[in-house]
């Protein structure tokens, strides 16, 4: 609750928090296994630990899938909701496009739970703060918003604190997973010099150790920077072990078991790497500032009175500026060829918009429930407020318990009216 300055609903939080252990078991004895690990980023290992692990997630998704057939219940796969269906401000029904073809499934609750609107292209454009074409989505592209669409149909409010859950910045190299950018990647999770869209540093660099102040300061800063280096740097980086850990070392080292090194490089191809892409957005080269500046649209003074003041900085191995760990202030911009390199906000899709209590029943905007209807995980809001909170797990805890939740209670509501 400090953390969104008490603008979230705190009864509905109490009730996820509660419920959170519970689950936990109820999705292991339901056929998907998991385990506490470690805190997947590096500036969160003193903290208490929250991040749950699957194991064996796909056959897990089959076991809960099979148990919940065994249990009576009816799978529909390529089957999109289309309309729910009322009589008499009590849902009768829901419209369902079943392989291309209009159906209608009689109920008498609905639980909209298609991961927000992240898909949808115009939503996006709409709500988002930054140019698109500064946006990579790492999330669901099938989440197209039908679920907050049919919400609004009924009455409901569909545009409550409608936020992007900010995550790191990628560097995108046209339809190749930005992730898999090798080395390139590599460079992004590293405290380097950040440039703004104006060629001035604008935060500390090391905010790169936590994914969602990473993604909220790239979002802030208008969807894109640069990160910039001198052929020193290249050349060391070639050759040489740095003793820095990349960002995303952690969370890659716990998914494929494997031990720390708390380094980088060498980097023995990241010439040949960088010179394949070099001269087009997003990877610039020059053997001037000028040239530079002019490639990435900055202003030349701007750029240059940034590397001076940097250089200098890093002289006195004190950022007086920003205060990034006296660590990370070793690497002076003086030799060319100079480098940028673009990297873009990242989401992992969006939450929110639906206005829910805390048994995810929905809301009209004076605060009514709507009878039969429920919204949950990222097509409700009330547990975030205007960004990503930055405890590991939280956006999946928050999707299997809301939906959890709202199951017993769409459960209990049916058998009072039937």
């Amino acid at each position: 609750m400090n953390y969104t300055h008490h603008s979230s609903n705190a009864r509905l939080t109490k009730v996820i928090l509660a419920k959170s252990a519970d689950t936990i078991e109820w999705m292991r004895k339901n056929g998907i296994d998991t385990e506490l690990v470690t805190n997947t980023q590096e500036v969160h290992q003193n903290h208490p630990r929250t991040y749950h692990q699957f194991i064996d997630k796909f056959n897990g998704f089959k076991k809960f899938m099979d148990n919940f057939k065994a249990a009576g219940g009816t799978l529909l796969t390529e089957t999109a909701g289309n309309k729910i269906i009322q009589e008499n401000g009590k849902v009768t029904g829901i419209e369902v496009i079943r392989n291309g073809k209009e159906e209608e499934i009689a109920t008498k609750a609905v639980i909209l739970a298609d991961g927000g609107f992240g898909g949808n292209k115009e939503e996006v454009k709409q709500y988002l703060a930054i140019d698109p074409k500064d946006l990579y989505s790492m999330g669901e592209r099938k989440a197209t918003g039908d679920g907050l669409r049919m919400l609004k149909e009924v009455g409901g409010v569909n545009d409550y604190k409608r936020i992007f859950e900010n995550h790191a910045a990628s560097v995108v190299t046209g339809a190749k997973n930005p992730w898999n950018n090798g080395n390139l990647m590599t460079l992004a999770t590293l405290p380097l010099l950040w440039l703004d869209q104006e060629g001035k540093r604008f935060t500390n660099e090391d905010i790169v150790y936590d994914f969602a102040l990473w993604g909220d300061t790239t979002y802030a800063t208008g969807g894109h920077y640069y990160f910039v280096f001198d052929q020193n740097f290249v050349d060391y980086l070639k050759n040489n072990v740095l003793n820095w850990t990349g960002s995303f070392e952690r969370t890659g080292a716990l998914l494929a078991h494997k031990d720390m090194t708390y380094q980088v490089g060498p980097m023995k191809n990241l010439q040949t790497e960088i010179d394949s892409l070099a001269g087009k957005d997003p990877v610039w080269k020059e053997n001037s500032l000028e040239a530079l500046a002019q490639d990435i649209d900055v202003p030349e003074e701007n750029l240059k009175d940034s590397l001076e003041r940097y250089n200098k900085l890093v002289a006195k191995k004190e950022d007086t500026d920003f205060y990034k760990d006296s660590k990370f202030m070793r690497f002076p911009l003086e030799k060319a060829p100079f480098y940028a390199v673009k990297a873009v906000s990242t989401t992992l899709g969006t939450v929110g918009g639906g206005l829910v209590n805390e048994n995810f029943e929905a809301l009209t905007s004076d605060r009514k429930v709507i009878p039969g209807v429920y919204a949950v995980g990222n097509d409700a809001s009330g547990m975030f407020d205007s960004s990503y909170p930055t405890i590991e797990g939280l956006s999946n805890a928050f999707a299997w318990n809301s939906g959890r939740i709202a199951g017993e209670k769409a459960s209990q509501f049916v058998k009072k009216e039937n």
